[in-house]
């Protein structure tokens, strides 16, 4: 039976040879093409590291002009990466600081669908909502502030969000709105530095 079976496999070796092979040749160029992308990407994150770098000691010495053309060119060169996405979260909060809000908002927008750190995220989002603080557009800011406390809850962050909110929302005339978000840093967060903030701005709501 053994050797049955082995001339019946030598039989469909010869007569399937040039499937075989064309499988063989294509499953070669599938891992040497999988190989070859992988490199590519360790290449491209490398050098976006590098970029996001230069970017990060312009951005830190407070040199906003100098640290945005070459954010700008880690996001459009560097797609894709890590480093592109982090970079375009700097590149976000530059033209925030220079006052650029509608700018500033949009490239936050455009990391909260690419980002996947939850802290980056929470800030991105707290981002927006202080672009349209910025902008007079008070109710929808609160509303921005609160969305990143709902789905950023484990960050560091959550009370100065629910501040923020609360701030805004008083602006907007929303008092009842206000007092229900400082009542909550004032019993969930009375570790945080911000309890006496909200206690003062509590009270002058209850004035």
């Amino acid at each position: 039976k053994f050797v049955t079976f082995y001339f019946k496999a030598q039989d469909y070796l010869k007569q399937n040879s040039r499937a075989i092979m064309y499988g063989i040749g294509a499953a070669v160029l599938i891992t040497l093409a999988g190989f070859i992308y992988s490199k590519k990407q360790a290449e491209k994150e490398a050098s976006a590291v590098v970029e996001l770098t230069k970017a990060k000691l312009a951005y830190f010495e407070n040199d906003y002009a100098k640290a945005i053309p070459i954010l700008k060119d880690l996001v459009e060169n560097y797609d894709g990466s890590k480093g592109s996405n982090e970079g375009l979260f700097y590149l976000a909060n530059a033209y925030y600081e220079l006052k650029n809000y509608v700018d500033a908002e949009r490239l936050y927008q455009q990391f909260l669908r690419k980002g996947s750190d939850d802290i980056l995220l929470s800030s991105a989002m707290s981002g927006v909502a202080a672009c349209l603080e910025q902008q007079k557009n008070y109710p929808v800011a609160a509303k921005m502030y609160e969305e990143a406390v709902k789905r950023y809850n484990e960050t560091f962050v959550v009370p100065q969000n629910l501040y923020d909110a609360a701030r805004c929302y008083a602006l907007a005339g929303e008092s009842e709105e206000a007092r229900r978000l400082l009542n909550q840093i004032i019993e969930n967060h009375s570790n945080s530095s911000l309890k006496s903030d909200a206690e003062v701005l509590l009270a002058e709501l209850l004035s």
